[in-house]
């Protein structure tokens, strides 16, 4: 029992440090920092997204900063794709076919970078939602900041199974140091623990993204948003990492679970191989803290060993609160998915493990129809 209190104590320090702030976009007007009308250059791959591709056009048609062009790469479609960006007004590149080396993403981002003429580029997943205000928002952090931002968006949940992303979502966070404590910096640097960027909105100038080697410098990388970060961070060129709360939201994997497991075993390894040591202990004992509250309970209850089972359930309780704590800031998960969460988290080990079979086997993975190992 002492082994096990001092795992859970450990867990919840884990949990502290790990999220201990959830820094938001703020509200306001970007005139303030000087810059009234940057030229802005969004630019959206697309390969499938009819779907998704209209509510995000449709939301840009609404925002309240001006725009200076939306650029949408039709990368390889099937569906209604080009059509849907046409009719919204954006330019459309239809993406020429892949070079040798190149993944799709990767390779379409680089297209729509050709064909901007803003100062400032704007990538973003078709998945995400914004508020009228949200572009607002991001020109103001960047303004502020005078560096390149980049946002973890709030995860609107809309069916059960896209609950099953809880703690793939948290782990976002965690690993990635955007929730650890701020220290006495200010913001001068990046973060030392921020390993990398948030591929569904990366906001970076035209001088900071040439100076990198842009789409091109990590042409064959699986998580582009990391594998840029790290190029930042190489030319000292700062970022500020942020949640985006209802302004700054997508949906993850609305095409059911098939789609869940293909895109997070694409994501769970390879991320892992960037972390921080120091990240990963603390993430070990998190995790470590959360399994065992329920393992323990049941294993009690099994035993008929009351007075271990009630404490246990203390326990369990806490990490609901806990988990209830964190939750809130990154997406709309539910009462019963945090009460629940014993099985979300079973979950996650089992994709992350299956993740990293394939990374160490070299076994591809599924992913928009195309094959990919995961071994870049």
């Amino acid at each position: 029992m002492i082994l096990v209190t001092a795992t859970l104590l450990l867990g919840l320090v884990a949990s502290w440090l790990l999220f201990n702030r959830f820094p938001g976009l703020e509200q306001g007007d970007t005139q303030e920092s000087g810059n009234q009308n940057p030229q802005l250059s969004i630019i959206i791959p697309a390969r499938n997204e009819e779907q998704n591709l209209v509510l995000l056009l449709g939301d840009l048609s609404r925002q309240q900063a001006w725009i200076h062009e939306i650029i949408c790469v039709d990368d390889g479609s099937s569906d209604d794709t080009a059509s849907i960006a046409t009719a919204a007004g954006a330019k459309l590149i239809t993406a020429a076919p892949r070079p040798a080396g190149w993944l799709g993403k990767a390779w379409a981002c680089h297209q729509g970078w050709e064909a901007a003429s803003g100062e400032l580029l704007l990538f973003l997943d078709a998945d995400v939602r914004l508020s009228p205000a949200g572009i607002g928002k991001l020109l103001k952090a960047q303004q502020r900041s005078g560096q390149v931002v980049s946002v973890m968006p709030y995860h609107q949940i809309a069916s059960r199974t896209e609950a099953l992303s809880l703690f793939f979502n948290c782990l976002q966070m965690g690993a990635n140091g955007l929730g650890l404590p701020q220290g006495r910096g200010k913001n001068k640097q990046t973060n030392p623990y921020q390993i990398g960027l948030y591929g569904p909105v990366i906001l970076i100038s035209q001088a900071d993204y040439q100076a990198v080697g842009g789409h091109a410098a990590i042409k064959d990388s699986i998580v582009d948003d990391i594998a840029l970060g790290q190029k930042l961070r190489a030319k000292e060129i700062p970022f500020a990492l942020f949640l985006g709360d209802h302004d700054v939201a997508y949906r993850m994997y609305g095409g059911g679970l098939r789609q869940l497991v293909q895109g997070w075993t694409k994501n769970q390894a390879a991320g892992l191989a960037k972390t921080p040591l120091s990240v990963i202990i603390l993430v070990f004992f998190w995790i470590t803290a959360v399994a065992s509250a329920p393992f323990y309970l049941a294993l009690n209850l099994v035993g008929q060993q009351w007075l271990e089972a009630g404490i246990m359930a203390a326990c369990y309780g806490i990490w609901v609160l806990e988990l209830t704590r964190i939750a809130r800031h990154i997406g709309s998960f539910s009462v019963i998915d945090i009460v629940c969460y014993p099985l979300l988290l079973l979950f996650y080990l089992l994709i992350f493990l299956r993740s990293l079979v394939k990374r160490i086997l070299g076994l591809p993975v599924i992913w928009k129809d195309r094959e990919i190992r995961l071994d870049k």
